[in-house]
């Protein structure tokens, strides 16, 4: 039977998509090839260039992933959360990172060499088609944003990440949906594709129209159907 520390690490792995079938021997294996770092908040684990080396299986906190446009510009691509696997591209072809990782807050992950991740998907073939959809997903998430930053202003981008994150993570209370940002709001502008001083003025917008109620990192929507309004 596996230690504590070992187990842990297993149940965290099975957690992420593309490891969910394997057997438990194959997640011990895994488990051990793995090496565990914390970073701490503002702290780049990786620079867009590096060579790809490992695949970061991210146990616990939030990951900025940015790319620098021709213009000196840092454009947020995404923000992953626990539990999820980061760098899986690099890892298949071999290239550099195509993006920076950096840590959003306290981070704990573990890092699992490109060689470890190669002998798997040899190994457990069974693996292949969750990694392809994982892949796609990656894809089609790009092509939405790509939509969004050309079809929806601030306020609609805005809308749409609040509903996204409601459904996923929100918490029914007696007013609404409650929903815990978890990033500054320069790091959620950024992320929407904006500025600080224009997200501020979506957001003041909303309140004052009585479609949502802030309170620091919290936000409650009150009114569903007109946020959603504003993704149309």
């Amino acid at each position: 039977m596996p230690a504590p520390s070992a187990q842990l690490s297993i149940d965290i792995l099975r957690t992420v998509s593309i490891f969910a079938d394997l057997p438990d021997a194959a997640l011990e294996q895994l488990a051990r090839t793995s090496l565990p770092r914390t970073y701490r908040r503002g702290q780049v684990l990786c620079n867009e260039g590096d060579p790809g080396e490992s695949i970061y299986i991210l146990e616990e906190g939030q990951l900025r992933v940015t790319q620098w446009t021709s213009a000196g510009d840092e454009a947020v691509l995404a923000v992953v959360e626990a539990p999820a696997a980061v760098g899986e591209l690099s890892l298949l072809d071999g290239s550099p990172r195509s993006a920076t990782l950096t840590a959003v807050g306290p981070v704990r992950l573990r890092l699992i060499p490109r060689k470890a991740f190669i002998m798997l998907i040899q190994d457990q073939p069974q693996i292949v088609p969750e990694l392809l959809a994982t892949l796609a997903t990656l894809i089609r998430r790009a092509n939405v944003r790509q939509v969004d930053l050309l079809t929806l202003d601030v306020p609609g981008r805005l809308a749409k990440w609040l509903l996204d994150r409601a459904q996923r993570m929100g918490t029914p209370v007696q007013a609404g949906i409650r929903i815990d940002l978890a990033r500054s709001q320069g790091e959620l502008a950024a992320e929407i594709g904006t500025t600080r001083p224009t997200l501020n003025r979506a957001l003041r917008g909303f309140e004052e129209m009585g479609i949502v109620a802030a309170d620091g990192q919290r936000i409650t929507i009150l009114d569903m159907d007109r946020l959603k309004a504003f993704t149309n």
